[in-house]
């Protein structure tokens, strides 16, 4: 993996496989002046600003250790190294899963899912990783061991400063391990996929369903040339013309999905859908993948959280103000339980991207809401923020900041505000 970033290329790489290199190797790099940026499996390796310097990267990829799993307590420990995949994988003998859903599992670590605040599809029914942070181990950037919470679901340590490190981005110290509260696998899971002509029809959907007797796992609408490709996926033949898709995954013992799914194509059929399908377990898993790779190909993206109404009106008018001064392609990504909106534009050049930037978040900016510009080339970086204005909590922060790294060796600039 490469530890370049942003046009610098640090000039020492360090792989801590146990508790006392991690400090020991930070607490050098802090003694020596030098900056440090931490890196987990690479997926969000990219968000945050152009950094103000430099020096080492510490990579966590051996940092690994043993998981600590208590299915009594529905409980788990693992270090930063750890992939998500193999803790899926461990927890699903036992019945259990991580509430949180992240993308790439495969590549993506604890610690760099814990420090970005990382999401997926299952954000609208069970939340992000804040809300099941129980514990956290930190290094701060004199290399000192701090603790946060505990092991256990219940415990009256003060403040939670695991917290304050979820979506951190690092700034505050390197997540060297996190303690997780579980749920239990679902007997079953079932995914429908619905298309539509025009937005209102899929909104009108969509929103019945967040709103009805039961919540879904998931409920994703997708326009674009994302939303054809998604149906494809599927397994379904494409749609012809503008195309918005709604996916919804459900989850429950069998006669509740049963149910769940007749609700689900009835409020479809009501509303004039132009197609359905309820999928087998491989054309679900590639439906999902779809958009994941979307995500993970896309050349920009940007993520928007506000209120749901909000996010769908908000996509149809970014697809609008984008195509009318650029020919890119542009696709959209509703949580429609949540409120977040993610803008994928999937062939753009870099010398284009600042003013495609701009067109997308000036939409964004029309409503109350935050966003992060996920993805981008150099000029981007270059020309602005990549986080939203935080307003009068850039004080704040900084305060933070220089309480827990004072010299600014972790993560130097790349935050919001520049931080």
């Amino acid at each position: 993996m490469s530890h370049s970033l942003d046009g610098f290329t640090p000039s020492t790489i360090e792989y801590p496989e146990t508790l006392e290199q991690l400090s020991s190797a930070l607490g050098s790099e802090h003694k020596a002046g030098k900056s440090v940026i931490p890196h987990g499996g690479g997926t969000r390796i990219g968000i945050g600003n152009i950094p103000t310097a430099y020096d080492t990267a510490i990579d966590l990829s051996k940092f690994t250790g043993e998981i600590e799993h208590e299915p009594g307590d529905m409980t788990v420990v693992a270090n930063a190294g750890v992939k998500i995949a193999t803790l899926n994988d461990l927890l699903a003998k036992e019945g259990q899963r991580l509430p949180f859903e992240i993308r790439n599992p495969s590549q993506a670590t604890v610690g760099g899912s814990v420090a970005s605040n990382a999401s997926g599809h299952r954000q609208s029914s069970t939340g992000g990783i804040r809300d099941w942070v129980i514990g956290m181990q930190i290094v701060l950037a004199d290399g000192t061991v701090t603790k946060s919470g505990g092991r256990v679901v219940k415990n009256v340590q003060g403040y939670e400063m695991h917290r304050l490190n979820t979506g951190a981005f690092g700034t505050l110290g390197i997540v060297s391990q996190a303690a997780f509260k579980l749920l239990p696998l679902p007997p079953e899971q079932q995914t429908i996929i619905m298309w539509f002509g025009n937005r209102e029809s899929a909104q009108d959907v969509g929103m019945s369903l967040v709103n009805g007797l039961f919540m879904p796992e998931a409920t994703s609408l997708i326009a674009g040339s994302l939303a054809n490709k998604t149906v494809t996926a599927s397994g379904e033949s494409a749609p012809t013309g503008d195309t918005w898709a709604l996916l919804v995954r459900l989850g429950g013992g069998v006669r509740s999905i049963e149910r769940q799914v007749n609700e689900v194509v009835g409020a479809g059929g009501a509303n004039s859908a132009t197609g359905y399908a309820v999928l087998s377990e491989s054309a679900a898993s590639a439906a999902w993948s779809a958009l994941d790779d979307a995500e993970t190909n896309a050349k920009l993206s940007v993520r928007m959280t506000s209120l749901p109404v909000a996010t769908m009106s908000t996509a149809e008018s970014i697809r609008s103000a984008v195509s009318s001064s650029a020919q890119s392609d542009v696709s959209t990504i509703c949580d429609l339980g949540f409120g977040a909106l993610t803008v994928l534009v999937a062939d753009t050049e870099d010398s284009d991207q600042v003013d495609i930037t701009n067109s997308i978040t000036s939409e964004i900016e029309k409503h109350p809401a935050s966003y992060v510009i996920e993805k981008c080339g150099l000029s981007v970086k270059q020309s602005r923020d990549v986080f939203s204005d935080v307003g009068s909590s850039i004080d704040l922060m900084k305060r933070i900041k220089n309480q827990y790294d004072p010299t600014n060796t972790l993560n130097p600039g790349r935050f919001a505000g520049k931080i």
